[in-house]
């Protein structure tokens, strides 16, 4: 049951993606203007991208990629994101005013796939365009709990926590590109024989829509 939620909601995502194509470009028909929605949604940002499936990294430091372990015929993922601006207030202030990011997932070749919610914070580096993202979270996925097949993970709980890192260049006012790390995990919360864990990374484009 899990999986064929899970795979519907990667499926959602991807769908999103193609239909929010349109606030790239304002849309206006009888009236209808797709980005200002969007904005009154509160949505900030769209991503999207393609990330490397299963990749290995150091113990205790998850960000930390052993590029070797890079498989480029494991370009399996298409990543979508919508970030959302969250109200503002002395308590959002105190956290950093992060932003509230809502992300699919879909592996094409039946592995992991995930929904995950997560702050992200955006730290720019002086005035060069880059930026930092690091972000914090949870996922639901559709991958093994347990007893799973040699090319796949136990990962031991159904939701599980997430945590990564975005290195970005802000290409224009509105484009960004950027690199992302994610790892998820249970922190072992569901046993130690069960926490692979699973890590991707890989690249995405980002469109301001404010």
């Amino acid at each position: 049951m899990w999986r064929r939620l899970t795979r519907k909601i990667a499926f959602i995502f991807a769908g999103l993606a193609v239909l929010t194509g349109v606030l790239v470009v304002p849309v206006r028909a009888e009236g209808f203007d797709a980005a200002e929605m969007a904005r009154g949604l509160g949505i900030s940002e769209l991503r999207a991208g393609i990330m490397v499936h299963d990749i290995e990294t150091s113990p205790f430091r998850p960000l930390f990629v052993h590029f070797e372990s890079v498989d480029l015929s494991k370009w399996q993922n298409l990543n979508v994101e919508l970030l959302f601006d969250l109200p503002e207030s002395d308590a959002m202030y105190w956290l950093g005013s992060p932003r509230l990011g809502l992300a699919g997932s879909l592996n094409f070749v039946g592995k992991e796939s995930y929904a995950r919610l997560a702050a992200v914070w955006h730290v720019p580096v002086f005035e060069t365009g880059i930026f930092v993202e690091p972000m914090l979270g949870g996922t639901v996925h559709n991958g093994y709990l347990d007893n799973a097949p040699a090319d796949r993970r136990n990962l031991g709980c159904r939701f599980l926590f997430q945590y990564g890192m975005n290195l970005g260049y802000e290409v224009t006012d509105k484009l960004s590109a950027m690199f992302t790390v994610e790892h998820s995990s249970h922190l072992w919360l569901c046993g130690e024989q069960t926490n692979d864990g699973v890590n991707r990374a890989g690249f995405r484009l980002g469109w301001k829509l404010d």
